[in-house]
């Protein structure tokens, strides 16, 4: 079913923001994208005149709308927060233009009118309406031409429920490793080769990657090199002193015998 401008839901009439349409399942979790609208299908059975009414359980309960089958041209109740994104249309309850703040547990229940006394019928659907994630951000702190190690961090400015991780790549491609968190630290002197980082954001409905961030090893300090440059000079120097005392023994030795 595509959207359209203007959808008519018996005569009733409402307005619809042109998106995807999605089918809920009764007694499922149904992921939506906010902006979606959603169809919640009326599961009627038999001849008998009924009616439908749909409602927010969870997180708080009220009445969203009544409509009657002896009177398909109106809705009966419609709640002042649902005014134009609600109505029936060929067997469904439509929800237009759906949020977040959408998320909930929903029933329809169908009461029938007839001759014979007959149970209400009711279905249960739960939502989770998420926004999309937009395109992780990175920033890189330090490099290794000053410090020990680089901090790489990744954000996302949109996104409802998102996780963020790293991927470590190597420079033919091949996926290394990755990292399960919004900040890395890279240890300029462990890191052995030139690696490209990457983070991705996702959640149910959507995912996104940053662009490459490639780490520059070329001017790192050498803190191995150093300490052995450190020790070898106190060698010389104890050495030197060694000859020096070894002189003067031998010089005064002498003179004193």
């Amino acid at each position: 079913m595509k959207c359209s401008n203007s959808l008519i839901v018996d005569i009733y009439r409402f307005t619809t923001a042109c998106g995807e349409t999605l089918s809920a399942t009764p007694n499922t979790i149904t992921n939506a994208t906010s902006g979606e609208q959603v169809l919640f299908p009326i599961q009627y059975n038999g001849t008998d005149q009924y009616d439908v009414t749909f409602r927010l359980k969870f997180p708080v309960p009220f009445k969203i709308l009544t409509w009657k089958s002896n009177h398909p041209e109106k809705l009966h109740i419609v709640h002042p927060l649902y005014q134009h994104r609600v109505g029936i249309y060929r067997g469904f309850v439509v929800l237009n233009d759906v949020q977040v703040n959408d998320t909930g547990e929903y029933e329809i229940h169908i009461d029938y009118y007839g001759p014979e006394l007959k149970n209400r019928d009711q279905i249960t659907f739960r939502m989770h309406v998420f926004e999309p994630v937009s395109q992780p951000e990175t920033a890189i702190l330090g490099n290794c031409a000053s410090s020990p190690n680089i901090t790489l961090n990744c954000s996302v400015s949109k996104g409802t429920n998102v996780k963020i991780q790293w991927e470590k790549v190597s420079i033919s491609g091949a996926l290394s490793e990755t990292y399960d968190k919004t900040v890395l630290v890279i240890d300029c002197v462990t890191e052995e080769e030139q690696n490209v980082y990457r983070c991705i954001a996702e959640n149910r409905i959507s995912n996104a990657t940053s662009d490459p961030v490639k780490v520059d090893l070329s001017n790192r300090t050498n803190p191995t090199g150093e300490i052995y440059g450190k020790i070898m000079c106190t060698m010389q120097q104890l050495f030197i002193r060694r000859i020096s005392l070894q002189e003067f023994t031998q010089k005064y030795s002498m003179v004193i015998f």
